[in-house]
């Protein structure tokens, strides 16, 4: 049997930061075989028993139509470790992506421990989106496959500054401490404070610490949708990724764009130098020192702008990520 089998029928299960989304739009563009099922979104609202009733309807009516659909495909593709303890109950050969706080610290808890950590032994093939992640799913699966949250950029908007207003420095990350919320609050008030009127700050109204930000002097956009906040960032003269030093969906989005993308990285842990400013340990003042010096700097921006949008064609790419996959299904099924 070939490796990369294009008459498969897979099964997508979930969706996280976009990935299956991405990868779908390929697939239909190859004429693949591969489908999309959401995750349940099941409503509670009502109390007491009826309530619960009506919740575990919803439950086993998901399941039931997972089950339906597992039966007229080879394979399922199940997207985060948190959809293993309700997908354990599908006797279909699956195939697993880790996502991130599923293996990072779900697996660690009680209540999720058991479906996570079966789930990934009993998995075809287990891939994981950041090289971070690689210790936390070694100990279960040693053959696990790093293949990173895919990127379309000639999906993207294009990128559009306006010249004639002040430039726009956005935090393109939640507020929340997965993020480096500390280090990205004591980021943002240097930045506020080295302004003096020349630049904007901006971040989302998202996440537990948004309000620290908007008391630090950072101007809070609203929550929108996928398209509106890519059409945001890229009216903005640069972004500013989360402190973790990861690379999320965002900051990988802000590259593909060509906003050139300033952030602490974790030492050693991407093996292909992500084009980023700074890029060295976490250091607020350093960084926003560098962001300031550099921002009125228009030759070095548009550097870093080609530079961002190349690494994410060669690191990245979507149809690079649905080939890797192509061979990781067909040898799943041998």
């Amino acid at each position: 049997m070939r490796q990369d089998r294009k008459d498969l029928r897979v099964l997508h299960v979930n969706d996280c930061a976009f990935y299956a989304h991405r990868v779908l739009e390929d697939a239909r563009k190859r004429g693949l075989p591969w489908g999309f099922y959401p995750r349940a979104v099941a409503d509670s609202s009502r109390a007491g028993l009826a309530g619960k009733l009506d919740y575990a309807r919803q439950g086993l009516a998901w399941l039931a139509g997972l089950a339906s659909r597992s039966l007229r495909v080879d394979l399922l593709h199940i997207h985060s470790g948190s959809m293993l303890h309700h997908t354990r109950f599908v006797p279909k050969k699956y195939v697993l992506t880790l996502h991130g706080t599923d293996i990072r610290t779900l697996q660690y808890d009680p209540r999720w421990q058991k479906s996570i950590q079966q789930g990934v032994r009993g998995a075809a093939a287990v891939m994981y989106t950041t090289p971070d992640l690689r210790e936390h799913v070694a100990g279960l699966r040693a053959d696990a496959i790093y293949l990173p949250v895919p990127i379309t950029t000639g999906s993207l908007p294009a990128r559009q500054v306006d010249a004639s207003r002040s430039p726009r420095i956005f935090f393109v990350s939640r507020w929340d401490d997965s993020k480096g919320a500390a280090e990205q609050l004591d980021t943002a008030r240097e930045l506020v404070r080295l302004s003096r009127g020349r630049y904007e700050v901006l971040g989302l109204d998202w996440g537990p610490y948004a309000l620290k930000a908007a008391e630090s002097g950072v101007t809070l956009v609203p929550k929108m949708s996928h398209q509106g906040f890519l059409e945001f960032l890229g009216g903005c003269s640069l972004a500013v990724g989360q402190s973790s030093g990861l690379l999320g969906s965002s900051e990988l989005e802000a590259l593909g764009m060509g906003v050139p993308l300033y952030m602490p990285l974790v030492p050693g842990l991407y093996p292909n130098n992500p084009p980023v400013g700074w890029g060295g340990p976490t250091d607020p003042a350093g960084l926003a020192e560098c962001i300031t010096t550099e921002l009125f700097d228009g030759s070095d921006l548009e550097q870093r702008a080609s530079v961002g949008v190349d690494w994410i064609e060669k690191h990245h790419s979507t149809a690079a990520t649905v080939d890797k996959l192509l061979a990781i299904y067909g040898q799943a099924l041998r």
